[in-house]
């Protein structure tokens, strides 16, 4: 227990065989549960495991039929927690020792002095260890974590990708666990979740470190499913979000929005055509046509992302 609040950390692991019992050494002695959820490992991570529960007396082992990926793993555990502990605060540790777990303090302190309900670990904030980061990483979570911005409304968030951090209790009970991804899209469609559920959420500077572990990243197939991902989940929130549940304006000026770009591109590309093949030119009236629509339009569009952006539940 943590100033009051029973904690729980559930555990993600995959082929962790070597460096589950270091995760396991460096979580803190106020952990009141820890939650590992072995993902079908190939690796001899399952007796491992079964040996380590001997020795810590706060561990409980799920494990997965199959590979199912980091989402669906995570879910299991937060389900397991909600059903079976009195955890107030449930965390999330991943199961390489990349997370330094000393920050799970002070991050528990701003989740409570802040009253939030999500508190991640963002690497973007140190930046001597986010040069360390991969080049390719580098690039692909600072563009995903652009678009999922625009796709979960969660503007002041950083380091998409990394979902380390605490969750409440009382906002896991409001997600809706089938939105939420099973593969590496997890972390931008359960930002979608959490959005929907009103969640506030804050970053938390947290240096990654890069050591043994192998990455099972695939790099074309994950940013795919990303992509995906936040246009899906950009819909979902905005039917949900500003039409389901209450008619926002936003709905309005962002539909308003998009059908008048729409009108305009459509008759620009016919005025275009007319042009080339017909060889037509069309007056100024007709070329405004065209023109109006499209200007009035991006406004509507502005207006509606200013306006998301203001309603960001910080």
């Amino acid at each position: 227990m943590y100033r009051n609040l029973h904690t729980a950390v559930v555990i993600p692991a995959y082929n962790e065989e070597k460096l589950i019992s270091t995760t396991l050494d460096k979580l803190p002695d106020f952990i009141d549960t820890i939650i590992v959820v072995n993902d079908g490992s190939t690796d001899a991570s399952a007796s491992v495991l079964q040996k380590l529960t001997k020795t810590y007396k706060k561990l409980i082992v799920l494990t997965n039929d199959k590979n199912r990926g980091i989402g669906y793993t995570l879910i299991s555990g937060y389900k397991y927690a909600l059903k079976n502990t009195k955890a107030d605060a449930i965390g999330i540790v991943a199961g390489d020792a990349q997370f330094d777990t000393s920050y799970l303090k002070p991050m528990l302190d701003d989740f409570i002095d802040y009253n939030l309900d999500y508190i991640k670990a963002s690497r973007f904030f140190h930046r001597e260890a986010f040069k360390k980061m991969p080049r390719y990483r580098q690039f692909g979570n600072i563009f995903i974590s652009l678009l999922t911005k625009f796709s979960t409304g969660y503007y002041s968030i950083t380091d998409i990708t990394n979902g380390c951090g605490f969750l409440r209790r009382s906002i896991l009970e409001k997600v809706n666990f089938d939105f939420i991804k099973h593969r590496y899209d997890y972390e931008t469609s359960m930002l979608t979740a959490l959005s929907i559920a009103n969640a506030r959420i804050k970053d938390h500077a947290v240096p990654a470190h890069y050591g043994e572990e192998t990455s099972s990243i695939k790099l074309i197939p994950t940013a795919l499913r990303n992509l995906r991902a936040v246009w899906q989940g950009f819909w979902l929130r905005i039917y949900y979000k500003y039409v389901l549940y209450s008619f926002h304006p936003i709905a309005l000026l962002l539909f308003a929005g998009l059908l008048l770009s729409a009108i305009g591109f459509t008759i620009g590309a016919y005025l275009l055509v007319a042009k080339i093949w017909l060889a037509t030119t069309p007056s100024s009236g007709t070329v405004m046509l065209a023109v109006l629509p499209i200007i009035l339009g991006f406004q509507l569009l502005l207006t509606a992302l200013i306006m998301d952006v203001n309603n960001e539940n910080k």
